[in-house]
Protein backbone atom coordinates (compact mmCIF):
# COMPACT_ATOMS: atom_id res chain seq x y z
CA UNK A 1 0.00 0.00 0.00
CA UNK A 2 0.93 3.51 -0.50
CA UNK A 3 0.53 6.54 1.49
CA UNK A 4 -0.51 9.15 -0.97
CA UNK A 5 -1.56 9.25 -4.57
CA UNK A 6 -1.67 12.22 -6.46
CA UNK A 7 -4.57 11.22 -9.22
CA UNK A 8 -5.66 13.45 -12.35
CA UNK A 9 -2.70 15.42 -12.87
CA UNK A 10 -0.25 15.95 -15.94
CA UNK A 11 3.06 15.36 -14.76
CA UNK A 12 6.18 17.42 -16.32
CA UNK A 13 8.71 14.99 -16.62
CA UNK A 14 12.61 15.67 -18.63
CA UNK A 15 10.90 14.02 -21.62
CA UNK A 16 7.56 15.77 -22.06
CA UNK A 17 4.18 15.87 -19.94
CA UNK A 18 2.18 13.15 -19.58
CA UNK A 19 -1.17 12.09 -17.62
CA UNK A 20 -0.29 9.66 -15.10
CA UNK A 21 -0.72 9.29 -11.35
CA UNK A 22 2.32 9.33 -8.97
CA UNK A 23 2.11 7.67 -5.65
CA UNK A 24 4.48 7.84 -2.49
CA UNK A 25 6.13 5.81 0.15
CA UNK A 26 7.79 7.14 2.91
CA UNK A 27 8.66 10.21 1.78
CA UNK A 28 10.33 8.77 -1.97
CA UNK A 29 8.32 8.97 -5.20
CA UNK A 30 7.66 5.04 -5.24
CA UNK A 31 5.91 4.68 -8.86
CA UNK A 32 4.19 6.65 -11.50
CA UNK A 33 1.43 4.48 -12.66
CA UNK A 34 -1.29 4.80 -15.76
CA UNK A 35 -4.52 7.34 -15.52
CA UNK A 36 -6.58 5.45 -12.82
CA UNK A 37 -4.64 2.09 -12.33
CA UNK A 38 -5.61 0.54 -9.40
CA UNK A 39 -3.85 1.08 -6.17
CA UNK A 40 -4.12 1.13 -3.09
CA UNK A 41 -3.35 3.94 -0.50
CA UNK A 42 -4.15 6.28 2.57
CA UNK A 43 -4.57 9.13 0.89
CA UNK A 44 -5.04 10.31 -2.13
CA UNK A 45 -4.53 13.96 -4.15
CA UNK A 46 -6.84 15.13 -6.89
CA UNK A 47 -4.65 16.95 -9.20
CA UNK A 48 -7.43 17.54 -11.82
CA UNK A 49 -6.89 20.00 -14.30
CA UNK A 50 -3.42 21.02 -12.62
CA UNK A 51 0.63 19.99 -13.36
CA UNK A 52 2.33 18.01 -11.23
CA UNK A 53 6.23 19.25 -10.98
CA UNK A 54 9.54 18.51 -9.34
CA UNK A 55 9.99 20.57 -6.44
CA UNK A 56 11.55 23.31 -7.54
CA UNK A 57 15.41 24.47 -6.37
CA UNK A 58 17.19 27.81 -5.80
CA UNK A 59 20.62 27.51 -5.22
CA UNK A 60 21.26 31.17 -5.04
CA UNK A 61 20.08 33.46 -2.33
CA UNK A 62 21.33 35.47 0.60
CA UNK A 63 19.97 35.33 3.86
CA UNK A 64 20.94 36.17 6.82
CA UNK A 65 23.88 37.48 5.23
CA UNK A 66 25.31 41.16 6.51
CA UNK A 67 26.47 43.48 4.02
CA UNK A 68 27.68 46.85 3.86
CA UNK A 69 27.20 47.61 7.18
CA UNK A 70 23.63 46.32 7.12
CA UNK A 71 22.85 43.21 8.64
CA UNK A 72 19.30 41.82 7.22
CA UNK A 73 16.54 40.75 9.51
CA UNK A 74 14.57 37.70 7.67
CA UNK A 75 15.14 34.43 9.23
CA UNK A 76 15.74 30.96 7.43
CA UNK A 77 12.64 30.02 8.78
CA UNK A 78 10.89 33.08 7.44
CA UNK A 79 12.76 32.85 3.87
CA UNK A 80 11.49 28.60 4.16
CA UNK A 81 7.99 29.86 4.40
CA UNK A 82 8.31 32.12 1.06
CA UNK A 83 10.24 29.24 -0.31
CA UNK A 84 7.21 26.82 0.21
CA UNK A 85 4.51 29.49 -1.07
CA UNK A 86 6.88 29.21 -4.37
CA UNK A 87 7.04 25.65 -4.66
CA UNK A 88 10.67 25.48 -3.73
CA UNK A 89 11.41 22.48 -1.73
CA UNK A 90 15.51 22.57 -1.51
CA UNK A 91 17.63 25.91 -1.41
CA UNK A 92 21.19 26.95 -1.35
CA UNK A 93 22.43 29.69 1.21
CA UNK A 94 26.22 31.03 1.19
CA UNK A 95 28.38 30.69 4.00
CA UNK A 96 29.35 34.58 6.15
CA UNK A 97 33.38 33.98 5.37
CA UNK A 98 35.60 37.18 5.81
CA UNK A 99 39.17 37.89 5.47
CA UNK A 100 41.25 35.55 8.78
CA UNK A 101 38.45 33.31 8.81
CA UNK A 102 37.57 29.49 8.70
CA UNK A 103 35.41 28.73 4.86
CA UNK A 104 35.00 25.25 7.37
CA UNK A 105 33.78 27.37 10.44
CA UNK A 106 31.71 28.93 8.70
CA UNK A 107 30.10 26.33 6.68
CA UNK A 108 29.24 24.85 9.97
CA UNK A 109 27.76 27.78 11.13
CA UNK A 110 25.77 28.32 8.60
CA UNK A 111 24.52 24.65 8.60
CA UNK A 112 23.58 25.55 12.06
CA UNK A 113 21.70 28.38 11.62
CA UNK A 114 19.51 27.01 8.04
CA UNK A 115 18.34 24.09 10.75
CA UNK A 116 15.32 25.80 11.34
CA UNK A 117 14.41 25.78 7.64
CA UNK A 118 10.94 24.27 6.80
CA UNK A 119 12.69 23.02 3.59
CA UNK A 120 15.50 20.73 2.85
CA UNK A 121 18.49 22.89 2.56
CA UNK A 122 22.38 23.24 1.27
CA UNK A 123 25.35 25.57 1.37
CA UNK A 124 28.01 26.63 -0.55
CA UNK A 125 31.49 28.28 0.67
CA UNK A 126 32.30 31.50 0.03
CA UNK A 127 36.01 32.01 -0.14
CA UNK A 128 37.33 35.85 0.07
CA UNK A 129 41.05 34.88 0.32
CA UNK A 130 43.77 31.77 -0.48
CA UNK A 131 46.75 30.40 2.00
CA UNK A 132 48.20 26.93 2.99
CA UNK A 133 45.23 26.59 5.49
CA UNK A 134 42.33 27.58 3.85
CA UNK A 135 43.03 25.57 0.83
CA UNK A 136 43.56 22.43 2.51
CA UNK A 137 39.76 22.82 3.65
CA UNK A 138 38.45 22.25 0.56
CA UNK A 139 38.53 18.74 0.34
CA UNK A 140 36.64 19.11 3.99
CA UNK A 141 33.64 21.24 2.37
CA UNK A 142 33.60 18.59 -0.54
CA UNK A 143 33.47 15.87 2.22
CA UNK A 144 30.69 17.54 4.05
CA UNK A 145 28.43 17.26 0.51
CA UNK A 146 29.57 20.94 -0.03
CA UNK A 147 31.34 20.90 -3.53
CA UNK A 148 30.74 24.27 -4.61
CA UNK A 149 31.73 27.80 -3.31
CA UNK A 150 31.48 31.00 -4.45
CA UNK A 151 34.31 34.18 -5.41
CA UNK A 152 33.41 37.63 -6.17
CA UNK A 153 36.02 39.31 -8.11
CA UNK A 154 34.57 43.23 -7.37
CA UNK A 155 33.93 44.45 -3.55
CA UNK A 156 37.71 45.30 -2.81
CA UNK A 157 36.98 47.70 -0.52
CA UNK A 158 34.41 45.47 1.05
CA UNK A 159 36.94 42.83 1.88
CA UNK A 160 35.40 39.71 -0.32
CA UNK A 161 36.98 40.15 -3.52
CA UNK A 162 39.37 37.44 -4.90
CA UNK A 163 42.40 38.70 -7.50
CA UNK A 164 43.73 36.58 -10.33
CA UNK A 165 45.97 34.72 -7.97
CA UNK A 166 43.13 33.61 -5.53
CA UNK A 167 41.40 32.66 -8.00
CA UNK A 168 43.48 30.40 -9.85
CA UNK A 169 45.03 29.03 -6.58
CA UNK A 170 41.27 28.04 -5.72
CA UNK A 171 40.51 26.42 -9.18
CA UNK A 172 43.55 24.25 -9.04
CA UNK A 173 43.08 22.78 -5.60
CA UNK A 174 38.90 22.45 -6.27
CA UNK A 175 39.53 20.41 -9.68
CA UNK A 176 41.59 18.18 -7.80
CA UNK A 177 38.65 17.40 -5.15
CA UNK A 178 35.53 17.64 -7.90
CA UNK A 179 34.57 20.74 -6.88
CA UNK A 180 33.42 23.74 -8.72
CA UNK A 181 33.70 27.76 -8.19
CA UNK A 182 30.80 30.49 -8.50
CA UNK A 183 31.68 33.42 -9.62
CA UNK A 184 30.56 37.36 -9.44
CA UNK A 185 32.00 38.24 -12.46
CA UNK A 186 32.38 42.56 -12.26
CA UNK A 187 35.78 44.08 -13.03
CA UNK A 188 36.59 45.72 -9.79
CA UNK A 189 38.98 48.27 -11.46
CA UNK A 190 36.18 48.98 -13.68
CA UNK A 191 33.63 49.12 -10.79
CA UNK A 192 35.65 51.27 -8.11
CA UNK A 193 37.35 53.85 -10.73
CA UNK A 194 33.59 54.63 -12.17
CA UNK A 195 32.09 54.96 -7.93
CA UNK A 196 35.59 57.42 -6.96
CA UNK A 197 34.28 59.40 -9.93
CA UNK A 198 31.09 59.57 -8.72
CA UNK A 199 31.72 60.49 -4.78
CA UNK A 200 34.23 63.14 -6.47
CA UNK A 201 32.19 64.59 -8.73
CA UNK A 202 29.22 64.52 -6.25
CA UNK A 203 26.97 62.21 -9.15
CA UNK A 204 25.28 59.86 -7.18
CA UNK A 205 21.86 59.15 -8.40
CA UNK A 206 20.36 56.18 -9.02
CA UNK A 207 21.04 56.37 -12.31
CA UNK A 208 24.45 57.01 -11.85
CA UNK A 209 25.01 53.73 -9.81
CA UNK A 210 23.72 51.98 -13.24
CA UNK A 211 26.65 53.99 -14.85
CA UNK A 212 29.13 52.77 -12.81
CA UNK A 213 28.81 49.11 -13.54
CA UNK A 214 27.99 49.20 -17.22
CA UNK A 215 28.09 46.22 -19.48
CA UNK A 216 31.96 46.29 -19.88
CA UNK A 217 32.32 46.00 -16.22
CA UNK A 218 30.74 42.93 -16.51
CA UNK A 219 31.79 41.23 -20.19
CA UNK A 220 35.58 42.58 -18.82
CA UNK A 221 35.57 39.99 -15.72
CA UNK A 222 33.32 36.87 -17.11
CA UNK A 223 36.19 36.41 -20.55
CA UNK A 224 39.16 36.56 -17.85
CA UNK A 225 37.14 34.37 -15.56
CA UNK A 226 36.47 32.07 -18.00
CA UNK A 227 40.29 31.78 -19.43
CA UNK A 228 41.48 31.24 -16.14
CA UNK A 229 39.14 28.51 -15.28
CA UNK A 230 39.76 27.19 -19.26
CA UNK A 231 43.62 27.13 -18.24
CA UNK A 232 43.04 25.30 -15.75
CA UNK A 233 40.65 22.78 -17.02
CA UNK A 234 37.72 23.05 -13.73
CA UNK A 235 34.48 23.18 -13.83
CA UNK A 236 33.18 26.84 -13.58
CA UNK A 237 29.79 28.33 -12.45
CA UNK A 238 29.07 31.97 -13.57
CA UNK A 239 26.12 33.75 -11.64
CA UNK A 240 23.22 36.24 -12.33
CA UNK A 241 24.59 37.10 -16.06
CA UNK A 242 22.78 39.55 -17.69
CA UNK A 243 23.61 40.62 -21.11
CA UNK A 244 25.10 39.47 -24.66
CA UNK A 245 28.35 39.77 -25.15
CA UNK A 246 28.71 37.79 -21.90
CA UNK A 247 26.61 34.61 -23.72
CA UNK A 248 28.75 34.90 -26.51
CA UNK A 249 31.92 34.28 -24.67
CA UNK A 250 30.26 31.06 -22.54
CA UNK A 251 28.88 30.04 -26.19
CA UNK A 252 31.99 30.01 -27.55
CA UNK A 253 33.75 28.16 -24.91
CA UNK A 254 31.05 25.46 -23.98
CA UNK A 255 31.18 24.90 -28.15
CA UNK A 256 34.49 24.24 -26.99
CA UNK A 257 34.07 21.88 -24.30
CA UNK A 258 34.67 24.11 -21.57
CA UNK A 259 32.43 22.74 -18.52
CA UNK A 260 30.95 26.31 -18.66
CA UNK A 261 27.26 26.66 -16.61
CA UNK A 262 25.65 30.24 -16.24
CA UNK A 263 22.84 31.27 -14.52
CA UNK A 264 20.63 34.41 -14.90
CA UNK A 265 18.01 36.11 -12.83
CA UNK A 266 14.41 36.39 -13.09
CA UNK A 267 14.59 40.11 -12.09
CA UNK A 268 17.09 40.59 -15.61
CA UNK A 269 14.62 38.71 -17.25
CA UNK A 270 11.27 40.97 -15.76
CA UNK A 271 12.91 44.12 -14.45
CA UNK A 272 14.87 47.45 -16.27
CA UNK A 273 17.21 50.13 -15.73
CA UNK A 274 14.48 52.82 -16.30
CA UNK A 275 13.64 52.20 -12.49
CA UNK A 276 16.91 53.75 -11.66
CA UNK A 277 15.28 57.16 -12.95
CA UNK A 278 12.76 57.05 -10.47
CA UNK A 279 14.36 59.38 -7.28
CA UNK A 280 11.77 58.04 -4.72
CA UNK A 281 11.73 54.49 -5.39
CA UNK A 282 15.01 53.75 -7.75
CA UNK A 283 16.87 52.51 -4.52
CA UNK A 284 14.89 49.75 -4.29
CA UNK A 285 16.18 48.50 -7.53
CA UNK A 286 19.86 48.51 -6.94
CA UNK A 287 21.63 45.24 -7.13
CA UNK A 288 24.97 43.82 -8.59
CA UNK A 289 24.85 43.50 -11.77
CA UNK A 290 22.25 46.39 -12.10
CA UNK A 291 19.45 46.07 -13.95
CA UNK A 292 19.55 46.10 -18.04
CA UNK A 293 17.52 47.45 -20.89
CA UNK A 294 15.03 45.44 -23.18
CA UNK A 295 18.18 44.93 -25.30
CA UNK A 296 20.00 42.89 -22.75
CA UNK A 297 16.72 41.34 -21.87
CA UNK A 298 16.01 39.92 -25.33
CA UNK A 299 19.80 38.96 -25.13
CA UNK A 300 19.19 36.94 -22.26
CA UNK A 301 16.21 35.02 -23.20
CA UNK A 302 17.92 34.08 -26.60
CA UNK A 303 20.76 32.47 -24.36
CA UNK A 304 18.08 30.62 -22.33
CA UNK A 305 16.47 29.22 -25.86
CA UNK A 306 19.69 28.29 -27.64
CA UNK A 307 21.09 26.09 -23.72
CA UNK A 308 23.88 28.97 -22.93
CA UNK A 309 21.93 29.57 -19.84
CA UNK A 310 20.76 26.60 -18.01
CA UNK A 311 19.92 27.85 -14.23
CA UNK A 312 17.70 30.41 -13.08
CA UNK A 313 18.65 31.53 -9.31
CA UNK A 314 16.38 34.33 -7.70
CA UNK A 315 19.76 35.76 -6.19
CA UNK A 316 17.49 36.54 -3.37
CA UNK A 317 18.66 39.08 -0.67
CA UNK A 318 15.67 40.45 0.60
CA UNK A 319 15.88 44.11 2.83
CA UNK A 320 12.83 45.81 4.06
CA UNK A 321 12.75 49.36 2.98
CA UNK A 322 13.81 50.67 5.69
CA UNK A 323 17.19 48.42 5.64
CA UNK A 324 17.51 50.24 2.30
CA UNK A 325 17.39 53.60 3.22
CA UNK A 326 18.87 53.33 6.67
CA UNK A 327 21.67 55.05 5.75
CA UNK A 328 19.76 57.77 3.36
CA UNK A 329 19.83 61.07 4.42
CA UNK A 330 16.66 63.53 3.59
CA UNK A 331 15.82 67.12 2.60
CA UNK A 332 13.99 69.53 4.66
CA UNK A 333 10.89 68.43 2.78
CA UNK A 334 11.15 65.17 3.91
CA UNK A 335 12.57 63.93 0.35
CA UNK A 336 15.65 61.45 0.39
CA UNK A 337 19.05 63.19 -1.11
CA UNK A 338 20.06 60.37 -3.85
CA UNK A 339 23.11 58.40 -2.66
CA UNK A 340 24.08 55.01 -4.28
CA UNK A 341 27.11 54.27 -2.55
CA UNK A 342 24.96 54.39 0.83
CA UNK A 343 22.25 52.48 -0.34
CA UNK A 344 22.63 48.31 0.39
CA UNK A 345 22.47 45.66 -2.52
CA UNK A 346 19.82 43.46 -3.12
CA UNK A 347 16.40 42.37 -4.00
CA UNK A 348 13.74 39.86 -3.29
CA UNK A 349 12.82 37.28 -5.97
CA UNK A 350 12.65 33.80 -4.22
CA UNK A 351 8.74 33.55 -4.04
CA UNK A 352 7.84 34.93 -7.40
CA UNK A 353 11.08 33.27 -9.77
CA UNK A 354 9.29 30.41 -11.32
CA UNK A 355 6.19 32.34 -11.66
CA UNK A 356 8.06 35.18 -13.78
CA UNK A 357 9.30 32.09 -15.60
CA UNK A 358 6.06 30.64 -16.36
CA UNK A 359 4.36 34.09 -17.20
CA UNK A 360 7.24 35.78 -19.24
CA UNK A 361 8.79 32.71 -20.63
CA UNK A 362 5.95 30.08 -21.50
CA UNK A 363 2.79 32.29 -22.15
CA UNK A 364 4.77 34.55 -24.40
CA UNK A 365 6.07 31.04 -26.39
CA UNK A 366 9.64 31.50 -25.40
CA UNK A 367 9.87 28.22 -23.52
CA UNK A 368 7.81 25.25 -22.77
CA UNK A 369 6.82 24.44 -19.16
CA UNK A 370 8.88 21.19 -19.54
CA UNK A 371 12.08 24.06 -19.90
CA UNK A 372 10.70 26.47 -16.89
CA UNK A 373 11.13 23.23 -14.67
CA UNK A 374 14.33 22.05 -15.59
CA UNK A 375 15.92 26.00 -15.33
CA UNK A 376 14.33 26.24 -11.95
CA UNK A 377 14.52 23.01 -10.86
CA UNK A 378 16.25 19.61 -12.67
CA UNK A 379 19.42 21.47 -13.94
CA UNK A 380 20.09 22.78 -10.90
CA UNK A 381 20.02 19.39 -9.33
CA UNK A 382 22.14 17.82 -12.22
CA UNK A 383 24.46 21.15 -11.72
CA UNK A 384 24.40 20.90 -7.98
CA UNK A 385 25.08 17.28 -7.37
CA UNK A 386 21.84 16.67 -5.63
CA UNK A 387 20.31 14.97 -8.68
CA UNK A 388 18.25 12.38 -8.90
CA UNK A 389 17.19 12.70 -5.13
CA UNK A 390 15.98 16.05 -6.19
CA UNK A 391 14.82 17.58 -9.22
CA UNK A 392 12.88 15.12 -11.21
CA UNK A 393 9.19 12.91 -10.48
CA UNK A 394 11.55 9.37 -11.42
CA UNK A 395 11.13 6.64 -8.85
CA UNK A 396 13.50 6.81 -6.12
CA UNK A 397 13.49 10.61 -5.80
CA UNK A 398 12.39 12.55 -2.85
CA UNK A 399 8.93 13.17 -2.63
CA UNK A 400 9.43 16.61 -3.32
CA UNK A 401 6.32 17.90 -5.56
CA UNK A 402 4.44 21.07 -6.62
CA UNK A 403 0.48 20.69 -7.68
CA UNK A 404 0.65 23.53 -10.02
CA UNK A 405 -2.67 25.51 -11.49
CA UNK A 406 -1.13 26.75 -15.00
CA UNK A 407 -4.39 28.66 -15.61
CA UNK A 408 -4.95 30.97 -12.42
CA UNK A 409 -4.22 34.13 -12.63
CA UNK A 410 -3.24 36.62 -10.01
CA UNK A 411 -1.26 39.57 -9.31
CA UNK A 412 2.19 40.07 -7.29
CA UNK A 413 2.14 42.66 -4.21
CA UNK A 414 3.53 43.43 -1.59
CA UNK A 415 0.80 41.99 0.45
CA UNK A 416 0.41 38.42 -0.68
CA UNK A 417 3.82 38.46 -0.49
CA UNK A 418 5.65 36.24 2.55
CA UNK A 419 8.81 37.81 2.91
CA UNK A 420 8.33 41.33 4.91
CA UNK A 421 9.97 43.37 2.40
CA UNK A 422 6.92 45.77 1.91
CA UNK A 423 7.44 46.63 -1.39
CA UNK A 424 7.66 44.58 -4.67
CA UNK A 425 9.57 45.54 -7.69
CA UNK A 426 7.22 43.63 -9.81
CA UNK A 427 4.11 45.88 -7.68
CA UNK A 428 0.69 45.08 -9.31
CA UNK A 429 2.66 42.64 -12.04
CA UNK A 430 -0.15 40.08 -13.74
CA UNK A 431 1.04 36.71 -13.53
CA UNK A 432 -0.48 33.28 -15.13
CA UNK A 433 -0.26 30.21 -13.16
CA UNK A 434 -0.12 29.27 -9.17
CA UNK A 435 1.32 26.73 -6.91
CA UNK A 436 -1.40 25.22 -5.36
CA UNK A 437 0.33 22.40 -3.13
CA UNK A 438 3.86 21.79 -2.30
CA UNK A 439 5.27 18.55 -0.99
CA UNK A 440 8.86 17.89 1.21
CA UNK A 441 8.91 14.58 0.97
CA UNK A 442 5.37 13.22 0.66
CA UNK A 443 4.23 15.71 3.42
CA UNK A 444 2.63 18.71 2.42
CA UNK A 445 3.89 21.88 3.59
CA UNK A 446 1.45 24.26 1.85
CA UNK A 447 -1.96 24.06 0.29
CA UNK A 448 -4.18 26.57 -1.05
CA UNK A 449 -2.04 29.45 0.07
CA UNK A 450 -1.73 28.46 3.92
CA UNK A 451 1.23 27.04 4.97
CA UNK A 452 1.37 23.97 6.75
CA UNK A 453 5.26 23.18 7.15
CA UNK A 454 7.30 23.68 10.23
CA UNK A 455 9.91 25.48 11.54
CA UNK A 456 13.39 22.35 11.45
CA UNK A 457 11.47 20.28 9.14
CA UNK A 458 13.87 20.47 6.05
CA UNK A 459 17.42 18.30 6.00
CA UNK A 460 20.56 19.52 5.23
CA UNK A 461 21.49 17.87 1.40
CA UNK A 462 25.20 16.88 1.09
CA UNK A 463 25.92 16.53 -2.68
CA UNK A 464 28.19 15.02 -5.19
CA UNK A 465 28.84 17.16 -8.49
CA UNK A 466 28.76 14.32 -11.23
CA UNK A 467 29.91 16.74 -13.93
CA UNK A 468 32.63 14.75 -15.70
Amino acid sequence: MFDTIIRNGHLVLEEGTVRADLAIKKGKIAALLGPDEPAECQKEIDAQGRLVLPGLIDAHMHTQAPFQGISPQLTFYQQSICAAFAGVTTYMDFTNTWKGSSVLQALDDRIEEMTESAIDFSVHGKFVEANEQLLDEIPLLAAKGCPTFKLFMTYRKEGVMADDMTLMQVFKRAKENNCMPLIHAESNAIAETAVDECIKNNTLTWRDFANSKPVICETEAFGRVAKLAESVGVPLLIVHTTNGPCLNIAQQAQERGQKLYIETGPHYLTLFDELYDDIENGHLAICSPPLRTRKERDELWDGIKNGTITLIGSDDCTFTREEKEKALQRDANGKIIPDFTKVVNGLSGLEIRFNLMVTEGVENGKITMNQAVALCSTNIAKTMGCYPQKGTLLPGADADIVIFDPNEEWVISANNLHCGAGYSLHEGYKAKGKVKTTLLRGEIIMDNNTFMGSKGQGKFIKRTLKLN
